[in-house]
């Protein structure tokens, strides 16, 4: 038989005479199915028919053989581990737009024998591609041999995509161009390797990499897709673009990328831990502790992640376990200095501090340059109430790492502890960077895309938006300075606050030309913005006697739904024994309630609770409903809440903003302090300079209450002439 009367479809047949029922074809663009027919019928093989959309897929011959694909769900079957021992397309990757892509499902398609069988009769702009694809993927063909306006792509023991030598040495040299932080220059040569070897995965990802120092983020992308595109079955690659989105806070995105590339190589321990990295970075320790114990499965001797995992179970509250994961990163590498700090920071959550200032300073030993193992000493001698040495080791930490947030921020709660007010508002500042403050400054952007104040622009006649930021208590204990803000500057003045202080700062605070609440109301035009909690930094506060703006600062408006009817000889006395859950240092600012027991049980005394939230459910835990007086129903701004306080004798609260409220009103309140409270209460003496009439109770042991309870009933004793057992 003359070779030019056999038919495409007698020479396919021919050609996969090898095959047999166990056999998988993948016939890429699947015309009407005739081919795949015909090949069912001769071997009684599996079919992937992959519609392209240039047929009809309702027209495709239905057969018990044959499942139908698109190229997105052929794409999603070779991630999950299809592979096909032989290719058919006829005629069809002429006609695409971005033939490449497809080739490359093809190539990743295919098992390393598949015999693979192309036919294409279309020349056109986008043909070179599938030229391309025979000399860089399967079986050489002499393009100069094609006949007419078609051409015949067979390929026995197709191989790996393999770099030829010539582009290996380009990429080495992009490679040092990058090093050397040349990134446009090598951006220019990914750009001209990208002309001829336009089939390769690495060319892209090296410019996409490029473009990322550089900050092109929409090109950068667009480079990582396409690598990927070419190479769907390369796991580097989704890394690479994992990182790329985490840097850029897609995390969503990052996940999903880390997870294909683990998908691709179930051992690829670096994604996997990159994967739990960001878990641990995006506050899901419990996930990211699962995931670095994956790792670990994966590779016993991947040493960074058992002290990576000791970190995450830390914060999970899992220290039995966070320690055992590090002290067998330890034990396995005795100089490895990230892993003393981390089993130090353990120790600082156990409130052994001592324990853990020996962890931190091993780790300097081992890296004398190690910014974190400074800061987290700092913090141990902090809680210990040497304040000396914190300071000392956060400036170290600072000094080696100039762009320090935390170690800022913690600075300032040291200098404030102590008075220090102009280098405490100064590194208070800082807060504005901290992760925590991020979201809120994404939901206010109208506010934070404004010129911020400073102090040196002329604002005479201006309006400037003074705006909160962090707890109820920060807002009420720095309300005091804004009412000298007019005379100081001679501009309009507009207060924005959270809802619930809106009335009461409205009948309080003087020289305010607009009051406006964040949730409900829309924000003003202004021209300028500050920050409440930056005033004291604006203002230069040095001393405490810059602190009174006189008392009380603010005032209660009377509330008759709130109003207590005083029986002789009876004491009334609030009660608040929590603060926020969302809050700073919860753990050390709350006490159990059962503490309270003998002054809520006395019977010359009336209690009021003032505790909102499910903490206020402690109530019914301890049944003490007949003995608790509950209007916390009613109090649905503090406005009300003041107007409450004030009819009291006294008020006992935790360090929260009930305290912070009274003391504002000039009331008498009782504060129960944790041994190191928060920085604005100092960390000894009955006062504070922020507050008048505010008397503190300390603990004397870290965490026990008992002494604490015992000072202020011996006081209540004294004061209101009563016997407390």
């Amino acid at each position: 038989m003359n070779k030019k009367n056999i038919t495409i479809s007698q020479d396919i047949i021919e050609y996969f005479k090898d095959l047999n029922s166990k056999a998988i074809i993948l016939d890429y663009g699947c015309t009407l199915g005739k081919i795949s027919l015909e090949l069912i019928a001769q071997y009684d093989c599996k079919i992937i028919a992959v519609n392209l959309n240039l047929t009809d897929p309702k027209l495709y011959t239905k057969h018990e053989n044959i499942k139908i694909f698109q190229p997105n769900t052929l794409r999603d079957a070779i991630l999950d581990g299809l592979r096909v021992d032989g290719v058919v397309c006829i005629n069809s990757l002429g006609y695409l737009k971005d033939p490449l892509s497809h080739i490359s499902l093809i190539k990743a398609s295919c098992k390393k024998d598949a015999l693979i069988y192309i036919l294409n009769k279309k020349i056109s702009k986008n043909s070179v591609n599938i030229y391309a694809l025979s000399v860089n993927k399967f079986t050489q063909i002499d393009i100069k041999n094609i006949q007419d306006d078609a051409f015949i792509l067979k390929a026995e023991n197709s191989k790996a995509n393999i770099i030829p030598k010539e582009l290996k040495v380009y990429i080495n040299k992009a490679f040092q161009l990058h090093k050397n932080k040349q990134y446009n220059k090598a951006i220019k040569l990914y750009g001209e390797l990208r002309k001829k070897y336009f089939l390769y995965g690495d060319v892209y990802y090296g410019l996409a990499i490029n473009l990322k120092s550089t900050g092109k983020i929409e090109q950068a992308i667009k480079a990582y897709i396409r690598a990927i595109q070419l190479e769907p079955l390369n796991s580097n690659f989704y890394n690479g673009i994992a990182l790329f989105y985490e840097q850029i806070k897609q995390y969503d995105k990052a996940i999903q990328s880390y997870k294909m590339a683990i998908k691709i190589n179930p051992k690829f321990t670096k994604a996997i831990n990159n994967l739990a990295i960001l878990f641990y970075n995006i506050k899901m320790y419990e996930q990211s502790a699962k995931i670095f114990q994956v790792a670990l499965d994966v590779d016993p001797n991947f040493i960074e992640v058992y002290s990576n995992m000791g970190a995450a179970l830390n914060k999970a509250k899992k220290y039995d376990e966070a320690i055992k994961a590090l002290e067998t990163a330890i034990q396995k590498n005795p100089k490895h200095a990230g892993a003393y700090t981390n089993l130090g920071n353990v120790y600082n959550k156990l409130y052994e501090y001592k324990k853990a200032i020996k962890m931190h300073e091993k780790s300097i030993k081992l890296d004398p340059n190690g910014c974190n193992a400074y800061s987290n000493v700092a913090t141990s001698y902090k809680q210990l109430g040497q304040t000396k040495k914190a300071i000392q080791n956060y400036k170290k930490a600072i000094e080696l790492k100039p762009d320090f947030v935390n170690a800022h921020f913690d600075l300032a709660t040291v200098y404030l502890s102590i008075q220090n007010f102009l280098d405490g508002f100064e590194q208070y500042e800082w807060r504005f960077k901290k992760d925590e403050m991020i979201s809120h400054i994404i939901k206010y952007k109208q506010i934070y895309t404004k010129p911020r104040f400073d102090g040196t622009q002329d604002i005479k006649d201006k309006k400037l938006l003074v705006h909160s930021e962090q707890g109820f208590g920060d807002s009420i204990m720095f309300a005091r300075f804004v009412s000298s803000i007019k005379q100081r500057y001679g501009c309009e003045v507009i207060l924005q606050c959270r809802d619930e202080l809106k009335t009461l700062f409205e009948n309080s605070i003087e020289n305010v030309d607009y009051f406006y609440a964040r949730g409900e109301e829309k924000t003003p035009d202004f021209d300028y913005q500050i920050s409440m909690l930056s005033l004291p930094y604006l203002y230069k506060i040095s001393e405490s006697k810059q602190l009174d703006y006189g008392y009380p600062y603010l005032k209660a408006q009377d509330d008759e739904d709130l109003k207590i009817t005083k029986a002789k000889g009876m004491i009334d006395i609030g009660i608040c024994w929590s603060a926020s859950v969302t809050g700073e240092s919860y753990d050390g600012k709350v006490f159990d309630l059962k503490f309270l027991e003998p002054l809520i049980k006395h019977p010359k005394i009336n209690v009021y609770s003032l505790q909102v939230g499910v903490e206020k459910e402690d109530i019914k835990k301890y049944g003490f409903e007949d003995d608790i007086i509950d209007l916390t129903d009613k109090l649905t701004d503090f406005n009300k809440t003041a107007s409450l306080v004030k009819q009291l004798d006294l008020t006992i609260s935790s360090d929260t903003s009930v305290a912070h409220l009274v003391a504002s009103l000039d009331l008498p309140v009782w504060v129960p302090l944790q041994k190191i409270p928060d920085w604005r209460w100092l960390n000894k003496g009955e006062k504070t300079p922020w507050y008048n009439s505010a008397k503190l109770f300390r603990q004397k042991t870290a965490r026990v209450w008992d002494g604490v309870f015992q000072s202020i009933f011996a006081k209540l004793s004294k004061e209101f002439k009563i016997k407390i057992k």
